[in-house]
């Protein structure tokens, strides 16, 4: 019985005095500054917040208040103040309460009078971003720092950098020079991006931005001829001062206070590799010719608003086609026709070859599933290939509720047109399925995704992109390529292996 009287006391200290209670000690009242950076320049608004507090007991809050430092107060849980001149500024958070107490807590903010804008991919080192940010600031120099976060596709590293480009505004028509650190194409194709949002913006123009009296210095290891198209293409669209082609290594002399010219001469004036762009270098219509046509309607595609990226897949496309046409009719390599593997490859280009793989093994394994699971039935071929489809609909619902669930937000974004062309390939898995069996259908889709995947290595080098995006007619050689390939008349290399016993006795 004793117990029966202690459960219920025991159950009501519980209640009174909570098990979190015990053991901890009553924290004292607190507030604190939440701030974006420590670093800033003149012209640019900072935000700033009240961050965690712990009021006295029993208090209200009265009022905020926030002291800058440049004899600028105002009041507000978050606020945003712009700072006139350079210098370290203290700055005080004051949390007054109706009884009477100040909870403070204080910050610092540096503020640069001098601002370069650094534009880079994972041709950056990560761990380097630090250290140059050190450098520059110890000459006195904010050096601003958009960069794409490393693993993405090609196509979502120039999105990532163009959108962190259009928010850079107070950054860009601060700075006086550009620079860009990118591999092959990227930062032409960023530019050429954001000349487009300029064009399309209602509440910012090439003017408003200082543009025109800027320098923009593209440091990178593509070969200065492959980079100059693609980047000329740029300046004909930003019309800045000059474009500037050197190597990463310039980067360390461009960490101080300069201005377009000054910048220019300490790359023109040093052993580097370099190559000037402007006015000059470009090429007007009487300089169209046999050799150059197709570049000249690029240049305008591009600077009437086409994106560079679909620009970019269309002329893979040929590339792609006479690789899978080659691995045919010269090695003998079975897949599913020309245009289902190309399409696929496509897909991996644009998604990325680890997401696409993840999306098309989904597709084809809901749809192998359903597939098991409606013979039962014994259904008609269409009816029963409408709920494969429905299956791996399905499928990739889940994926993206994967990618959402685990914040994945590269995998819950994708589009939905390169994820319909690998269901295209589980489509013709399954119809193969059907038709010859699950061993042929395996056989045959193995191919096709090793030559998709192969094809994607090929295509995804940045070289050749940007040499293919800078001189688009050698896109033409495919056309004698596959004529010859067409007119093909011996074994192929698998032929050679599979009757090597016999042309080893007929010799």
């Amino acid at each position: 019985m004793k117990y029966h009287v202690y459960i219920p006391t025991l159950l009501t200290l519980l209640l009174v005095f909570p098990l979190s209670a015990f053991g901890q000690e009553e924290r004292d009242p607190t507030v604190q500054i939440k701030q974006g950076s420590e670093q800033s320049f003149i012209g640019k608004s900072n935000d700033f917040s009240m961050g965690e507090f712990i009021l006295p007991p029993d208090s209200h809050i009265k009022e905020v208040v926030w002291n800058f430092g440049d004899g600028t107060r105002t009041t507000g849980d978050a606020v945003r103040h712009t700072y006139e001149r350079p210098g370290k500024y203290s700055i005080r958070l004051s949390l007054i309460t109706e009884e009477g107490d100040v909870l403070e807590d204080t910050g610092q903010v540096q503020v640069f009078s001098n601002v370069a804008l650094l534009l880079a991919d994972e041709s950056l080192p990560e761990d380097q971003v630090a250290a140059k940010k050190e450098r520059a600031s110890q000459e006195d120099l904010f050096l601003v720092v958009l960069r794409a976060a490393p693993g993405g596709t090609e196509v979502v590293t120039e999105q990532l950098l163009t959108n962190q480009l259009i928010e850079a505004r107070e950054a860009i028509q601060k700075s006086p020079i550009i620079i860009i650190q990118t591999s092959g194409s990227v930062g032409s194709n960023v530019l050429s991006k954001f000349a487009q949002h300029i064009k399309q913006a209602s509440d910012t123009s090439p003017e408003d931005l200082s543009i025109t009296e800027k320098g923009i210095i593209m440091l990178s290891d593509t070969p200065f001829g492959v980079l100059a198209p693609a980047a000329q293409s740029a300046f004909n669209q930003l019309h800045p001062s000059y474009i500037l082609l050197s190597k990463p290594q310039a980067l360390d002399v461009l960490l101080k206070p300069l201005s377009p010219e000054e910048a220019k001469q300490k790359i023109v004036g040093s052993a580097m590799g370099h190559r000037l762009l402007g006015e000059f270098s470009a090429r007007t219509i009487r300089d169209i010719g046999i050799t150059n046509f197709m570049s000249f309607g690029i240049n305008y595609l591009v600077n009437k608003g086409v994106p560079i990226n679909s620009v970019t897949l269309i002329l893979m496309l040929p590339v792609i086609a006479t690789i899978l046409s080659f691995s045919r009719q010269v090695v003998g390599m079975k897949a599913f026709g020309i245009v289902t593997p190309a399409m696929t490859t496509l897909s991996f280009l644009v998604l990325g070859l680890p997401y696409g793989l993840i999306i098309f093994s989904a597709i084809l394994a809901s749809g192998t599933i359903t597939r098991l699971l409606m013979r039962q039935f014994h259904l008609l071929y269409l009816p029963r290939m409408a709920l494969v489809l429905t299956g791996a609909s399905l499928a990739i619902l889940l994926v993206f509720g994967l990618g959402a669930a685990t914040d994945n937000t590269a995998l819950a974004s994708f589009s939905i047109f390169p994820i319909l062309i690998l269901a295209l390939l589980a489509e013709e898995f399954i119809a193969l399925q059907f038709k010859a069996g699950a061993k042929s259908a395996l056989t045959v889709t193995a191919w096709t995704l090793g030559l998709s995947i192969g094809c994607y290595f090929i295509v995804s080098w940045q070289l050749l992109r940007t040499l293919f995006v800078s001189y688009p007619e050698i896109v033409l050689l495919a056309i004698p390529l596959n004529i010859l390939l067409g007119r093909w008349t011996g074994l192929r290399l698998t032929e050679y292996i599979r009757f090597r016993r016999l042309l080893r006795y007929m010799q």
